[in-house]
């Protein structure tokens, strides 16, 4: 089955792309929102890997804890909110 979005036709196996996102940084705080596709991690200033806590959208209520998360990376995961976290940002995308 094709999937029509965004004036084009994907076939089933195809990757959709994101069409929308907001950015966080750890000094905001938590942040909740409905689940999203996958975040991408801004790289900070000096390059250093990173730590993000999230809660996954299958486990509300717990903490999940990536380590040395590389920056300009994108990691397809459904989470429902960004807890804390060391990295310089991120972008959460639909």
């Amino acid at each position: 089955m094709d999937v029509r979005a965004f004036g084009s036709i994907y076939g089933q196996t195809a990757s959709l792309p994101y069409t929308s996102g907001f950015g966080w940084i750890p000094a905001q705080g938590r942040v909740n929102f409905p689940a999203c596709r996958a975040i991408f991690v801004d790289a900070p200033g000096n390059q250093s890997k990173g730590t993000l806590v999230v809660e996954l959208s299958d486990a509300p209520g717990q903490s999940a804890q990536a380590l040395n998360l590389q920056g300009d990376t994108i990691f397809p995961v459904s989470c429902t909110a960004l807890l804390s976290g060391t990295i310089g940002g991120v972008f959460v995308l639909y």
